[in-house]
């Protein structure tokens, strides 16, 4: 079924995270000509709309409202009107309002159109240092304590990079969390990105716990945490027929500490993992 030319088109606009510079020129085009914009704060937005000039009128759309605006917002579009939706910051419904407008607009035949711009995890992440083939987006995770320490633990013990958001408030209790699940996982942390503030801290999650637990501003602002997987993870889940024979010849002529030792250099396995094989195996 083709869309109905007399419907609006909705527009998904990606702002600046931080300096507003970093907005491009067709997201400022589209800003300026669109009928009204739906934001999630419209007085954080319009600071950005008086920064460049932009007299498009602004239209309350946050989590709380998401539900009461929806029908409003679809039957302006199918009027003609065209509509832009923008978030705090960053490229919309990561995390923020938007996904049930998306949804019902394409359920409706409205064109969704997107701007694309800045995103606080594509920022991250390029300049992280860890693999990038494949990663997996948490966004904040759940308040519930039973959930979170779910979560965390999967993080734990994936083998692919992981991204969390946090705030200030609770940065600390996760890496406190996360580094008693993989006291030895590496992180990155992006704090306050293209702000005056701008942060980063890399490295083993001890040393970054202890440099953010001792710097003076260090638990104020906006967070976006890298974690590095680890490949080998993927490796111990299994140990083949073949590996299980050296292993034994090794158990056979050598101390049990020294046999695990070679076997983890051979088989590029830690040693833990396969001793905890073998008490499987008793």
């Amino acid at each position: 079924m083709s869309k109905n030319t007399k419907f609006g088109t909705l527009y998904i606009v990606a702002t600046p995270i931080g300096n507003l510079n970093d907005i491009t020129a067709r997201a400022l085009e589209v800003l300026s000509s669109v009928d009204f914009c739906a934001a999630e704060n419209t007085r954080k937005s319009k600071v950005l709309f008086n920064n460049y000039q932009i007299k498009t009128k602004l239209v309350s759309y946050h989590k709380y409202s998401e539900d009461k605006k929806l029908d409003l917002l679809i039957k302006n579009l199918k009027q003609g009107k065209n509509i832009a939706l923008i978030s705090d910051a960053g490229t919309p419904l990561i995390s923020d309002p938007g996904y049930l407008l998306v949804k019902e607009a394409r359920k409706e035949f409205i064109d969704v159109i997107p701007v694309p711009g800045p995103s606080s995890i594509t920022s991250v992440i390029s300049v992280s240092g860890f693999p990038l083939d494949s990663f997996t987006f948490y966004g904040f995770l759940s308040r519930q304590m039973k959930y979170r320490k779910q979560t965390i633990k999967k993080i734990s013990t994936d083998t692919k990079t992981s991204i969390v958001f946090e705030s200030g408030k609770r940065i600390k209790s996760f890496l406190i969390d996360l580094k008693e699940e993989s006291p030895e996982i590496e992180i990155f942390i992006g704090r306050e990105m293209t702000k005056l503030n701008e942060t980063f801290y890399t490295g083993k999650i001890d040393k970054v716990l202890e440099k953010i637990s001792f710097e003076r501003y260090a638990l104020k602002g906006e967070f976006v945490i890298v974690i590095k997987g680890n490949p080998s993870l993927s490796r111990e889940r299994h140990i083949n027929l073949e590996q299980k024979r050296i292993l034994s010849i090794l158990l056979e002529s050598l101390e049990k500490k020294q046999a695990l030792k070679l076997a983890s250099k051979i088989f590029g396995i830690s040693k833990n993992y396969i001793y905890k094989q073998l008490l499987k195996e008793k």
